[in-house]
């Protein structure tokens, strides 16, 4: 019957859960010293099976003849702003408000928050991939001499205006790797661009640390409760 598997899939499906969460919570402490990085927050659910245990031609190992277990509904990106930092580098940039730098890659237009620029041996302003920095018209910014950047993103060469920065925002904005996101973009408004600056991670440590530690003694006490299951079904094995 269904009812003797079913402790066992609700644990182990908690303890997958709790795993899933432990994955999610290193990943974002190992990249709190990243600048821009964007923290990730796991959302599970409750799966109910319709009409569970009354599924008598199913198999009861089968987890879908089960009752209510508990599973990842979704791992989703907060894209609040991190702090932002003066490093003094004239090639550093970080948005203020909303809004995600263009670059060109071999995958196409990507975009990211993280602004630590530099210039290429051609001139060009690229990021730390060598993926070149775009303006509002999706088109490479190419330099001759050092540049100063206004607030709205206005790109200055010895006193005149080269270039205007991309700066957009995303629409379904979905995370590609570390800290590239793809998107609809639109130009965005209401920003400050402010050079000499780097945003930081918006990982608070603090708080990673204590749900890293809730989320490792969640596992082990499932794992401890499957033990001990899996010991009383042995021993009802052998007295049967």
């Amino acid at each position: 019957m269904a009812i003797e598997y079913q402790p066992m899939y609700v644990l182990a499906s908690g303890m997958l859960l709790q795993q899933r969460k432990l994955d999610t919570i290193t990943n974002n402490l190992a990249n709190m010293d990243t600048p821009a990085f964007k923290r990730e927050l796991m959302l599970a659910s409750l799966w109910e099976t319709p009409e569970g245990q009354r599924l008598p031609d199913n198999s009861p190992e089968n987890p879908t003849n089960n009752f209510l277990y508990p599973v990842v509904e979704r791992v989703f990106t907060d894209l609040s702003q991190g702090a932002i930092r003066q490093t003094g580098n004239p090639l550093d940039l970080a948005i203020e408000g909303r809004g995600f730098f263009a670059l060109r890659s071999p995958q196409g237009v990507v975009y990211t928050r993280k602004g630590n620029f530099r210039l290429d041996a051609e001139g060009y302003l690229v990021n730390e991939l060598g993926y070149r920095v775009l303006d509002t018209n999706l088109q490479d910014i190419r330099l001759e001499g050092q540049p100063t950047f206004g607030a709205d993103g206005s790109v200055f060469v010895n006193g005149q205006q080269v270039a205007t920065l991309g700066v957009f925002e995303l629409a379904n904005p979905q995370k590609l790797g570390r800290d590239l996101f793809t998107g609809q973009p639109q130009q965005a408004r209401g920003f400050r661009l402010m050079q000499g600056f780097l945003e930081l991670s918006n990982v608070n440590p603090v708080l990673e640390m204590a749900q890293l530690i809730q989320s490792h003694r969640a596992h082990e006490t499932y794992a401890n409760l499957i033990r001990s299951l899996d010991a009383i079904y042995e021993r009802l094995n052998q007295a049967f």
